[in-house]
């Protein structure tokens, strides 16, 4: 699939890691997420392709549970997340 990586603004703990987790994957819309065992990057990729909301609540999670921000790194293009 064609994922996306997100920089996190900060290292969060893996409490917190679990926590961003599991709320995303409570939504409908979300392929995989996954934070990296670096706990520094976000991968996700949605269902239908469409990344506004995803990635709007996603921004809200991580400010919400860990304070830190997420910036677009680049596409998944070899699928080496999957």
């Amino acid at each position: 699939g064609m994922g996306r990586y997100y920089r996190l603004s900060k290292k969060v703990t893996e409490e917190q890691a679990a926590e961003i987790l599991r709320e995303l994957k409570e939504r409908d819309d979300i392929k995989r997420a996954i934070i990296t065992d670096e706990r520094d990057t976000m991968i996700v990729e949605t269902i239908d392709g469409e990344y506004f909301n995803v990635m709007y609540a996603a921004v809200n999670i991580c400010s919400r549970i860990a304070g830190c921000e997420l910036s677009f790194m680049h596409f998944d293009t070899e699928g080496l997340a999957s």
